[in-house]
């Protein structure tokens, strides 16, 4: 089930196909998560929020044991369910938690930071701001560079960097809501991603991945490196059974390359776009599904030795719009000649989703040059034109 129209899930349906599993997907039209061919069903929502989440209730009510699983796909509409639902049995089967007394965790980054806190969990030094809060109080405990995260945003929106006293008041200012604002301390290092699947709180399966490329300053990432690291292992168990995680997760870790430590610095506990390219990397998560439905909680293993190697993944939606933005050419000439093998990585295997992208592409593209046009013009004619923006 999704209401954000998020990409994210458009490659879920096949990983749950190759599990051997039935699929019904509750969206509204036009959704990324139905522009595949591996969906057996699709149950039509409505685009108002407050309807949607009425009608989903009253489906999973009439409907809901027919499913031995039910993913709440996007941010958003684990927000909704969160702050609707207070019975019991209700919130454990519809969100992916096993610890009703976590649920501070979905949608929330302050919620995220006390829950480390609580289960002592490795993390960047954190302070949740109030109002009453004299800046230099804030400066000197957190020290610079810092990171300012608003609560409730995602995808890397409401993310920012302060170098400076100046910068975070700037920052601040130009916040529209600054309830559970948490800094974050800067760590110098590299961004690590993980996928995971957890059961009940049980690591199943992951994969670990250094970021390479990302589109926008602090976007979605399109190019990763993928390692075989069971050194993490300890960490992702620790996370999962005291927060209590039944489900997917996109964790994140900063390494600091000082002390050669993972700080964690985020868990969404919903299925994230990198989920498919696990075959890739011998981090399976079709076969860590079966090994659910059997009954079978033990972690998925590589077991070739190509696994053991890192190995370059690209996202070709995410990528080539990258490549589109920034203008580069090196980056284009590898997608055109498979330079690195990437076309392995272009759904040629479904000609439904493969359709859908291009499509977005082409759209995007034409939107990118329509606006340049503008700007050009609004150069010439020294007038402001409206422009439209890409959404």
């Amino acid at each position: 089930m999704s209401y954000a129209n998020w990409d994210s899930l458009m490659e879920l349906p096949v990983v749950f196909k190759q599990a051997g599993c039935t699929i019904d997907i509750f969206c509204i039209e036009d959704c990324w998560a139905l522009q595949n061919q591996f969906h057996d069903k699709w149950i039509q929502a409505n685009k108002d929020e407050q309807t949607f989440l009425e009608e989903l209730l009253i489906y999973v009510k009439q409907n809901g044991n027919d499913y031995n699983w039910i993913i709440a796909g996007d941010d958003l509409i684990i927000r909704l369910l969160n702050e609707a639902i207070e019975d019991e049995d209700l919130f454990y089967k519809l969100l992916p938690l096993t610890k009703i007394e976590n649920r501070e965790l979905l949608g929330s980054k302050a919620g995220f930071s006390n829950l480390c806190k609580k289960y002592d969990i490795e993390t960047p030094r954190f302070l949740i701001y109030n109002q009453a809060m004299p800046i230099k109080d804030i400066s000197d405990y957190m020290q610079y560079p810092l990171m300012m995260k608003v609560d409730k945003s995602e995808a890397g929106s409401g993310v920012f960097k302060c170098n400076d006293e100046k910068e975070l008041i700037a920052q601040l200012n130009n916040v529209e809501s600054k309830e559970n604002l948490v800094f974050q301390q800067f760590i110098e290092g590299y961004d690590i991603n993980m996928e995971v699947l957890y059961k009940n709180g049980e690591l199943i399966v992951y994969s670990y991945a250094k970021i390479l490329k990302i589109l926008g300053k602090f976007g979605l990432s399109t190019q990763r490196l993928f390692y075989r690291n069971e050194d993490i292992e300890p960490a992702l168990v620790k996370i999962g059974r005291g927060m209590g995680i039944n489900g997917f997760a996109s964790i994140a870790f900063m390494y600091n390359e000082l002390d050669k430590k993972h700080y964690l610095i985020e868990v969404d506990v919903r299925p994230n776009s990198w989920i498919y390219y696990g075959k890739f990397t011998g981090n399976d998560f079709s076969e860590g599904i079966r090994k659910i439905m059997k009954g079978d909680l033990t972690i998925v293993k590589p077991t070739e030795q190509k696994f053991l190697k890192p190995i370059k993944i690209v996202h070709y939606k995410k990528d080539m719009a990258r490549v589109i933005v920034e203008k580069d050419i090196k980056g284009l000439l590898a997608w055109v000649f498979n330079i690195g093998g990437c076309w392995r990585f272009i759904p040629f295997y479904d000609k439904k989703l493969l359709s859908a992208c291009n499509k977005y592409l082409r759209r995007f593209t034409g939107v990118l040059f329509k606006n340049k046009l503008i700007k050009m013009y609004n150069k010439i004619a020294r007038r402001k034109i409206p422009l439209k923006v890409f959404n």
